[in-house]
């Protein structure tokens, strides 16, 4: 089974990720800051936007190909839709043929090779919320990251997510504008055990009416005490 993390910047993804990774199922993380064109891509979009993204298609085909275990329970905690919605918005009216044609091909093969997920998890926050999150972990490839990237990330997030949802992926929603998941690890923790109840309905279905608590039903998270 391969589940996938989905949503932008300062989510908690990679937290949720670590948990999940703490109850027992195969992680992988991917280190975003080892993209050698990221930072040079903030500050010259036109110049490196085209490396950049190669790099991450590229490491994504790698971590699929290279880390996914068979009869586990496999959790990428960026997901390819992730990488698509980044790339749809840095490309958006400047597309050059070449370069286009070469990446759709790539994410084609992926998902030719690799299938859809199993599951896909969206963790959200409005980007207000996001951008203080943002600032406050302070990463350098960061700081030039503003409201409207923020926004027409998320935007094209979503998209995708209701593409998605058209086709009959199995998605499910978790709210997390009250609840950063980094600063608050016991509900990182009570949320990995909700998805792994979840799962379990998915995996060993005791009827019908429970397996289809893995609807694309939208799951508000609630605050910790």
């Amino acid at each position: 089974m391969r589940i996938e993390l989905v949503g932008g910047m300062g989510i908690g993804k990679t937290t949720l990720c670590n948990v999940l990774n703490q109850i027992g199922y195969n992680c992988i993380i991917e280190e975003i800051g080892e993209n050698p064109f990221l930072a040079k891509m903030y500050d010259d979009p036109d110049g490196f936007r085209f490396p950049s993204q190669m790099w991450f298609i590229l490491q994504k085909y790698a971590e699929l190909q290279g880390e996914l275990k068979c009869n586990e329970i496999n959790v990428i905690d960026q997901s390819v839709l992730n990488i698509r919605a980044y790339t749809n918005l840095l490309f958006r009216g400047k597309k050059n043929d070449k370069e286009w044609n070469l990446i759709t091909g790539l994410f084609d093969y992926i998902d030719e090779k690799f299938g859809i997920p199993d599951l896909q998890i969206y963790l959200k926050a409005s980007p207000e919320i996001q951008m203080k999150r943002i600032h406050a972990r302070n990463r350098n490839y960061e700081l030039d990251v503003d409201l409207n990237y923020l926004c027409a990330l998320r935007d094209e997030i979503e998209l995708l997510i209701e593409q998605g949802r058209a086709q009959g992926h199995h998605i499910i929603e978790f709210d997390t504008d009250d609840i950063f998941l980094s600063d608050h690890h016991v509900f990182a923790a009570q949320l990995a055990e909700d998805i792994a109840n979840r799962l379990d309905f998915c995996i060993n279905p005791i009827n019908k009416n429970q397996s289809a608590a893995l609807d694309t039903t939208k799951q508000p998270a609630q605050k910790a005490g």
